[in-house]
């Protein structure tokens, strides 16, 4: 009864083909680095003032948007584990 799962897996290896295409799965990227950022939304601005919040508003979602595509360049560039 020892004997079986050691003899298993030489089996199923046996039952195999070499030349089999190997499947890898694509890499889980988490679903909140997909989402938009939000830039400027607002109305077209009348005022230096306005520009302004608008100019800082719209630099916050370019961030944003750099920060998370540098986050999942990282993920896709992480090592493919191989034999």
């Amino acid at each position: 009864m020892r004997l079986y799962p050691l003899c298993l897996p030489l089996l199923l290896g046996a039952c195999s083909d070499r030349a089999s295409e190997v499947f890898i799965p694509p890499p889980r990227v988490p679903p909140d680095l997909l989402q938009p950022c939000a830039g400027y939304t607002g109305p077209l601005p009348q005022s230096e003032g306005q520009i302004s919040d608008a100019l800082i508003a719209e630099a916050r979602g370019r961030a944003c948007a750099n920060g998370r595509l540098e986050a999942v360049g990282e993920i896709l560039d992480l090592p493919i584990l191989e034999d």
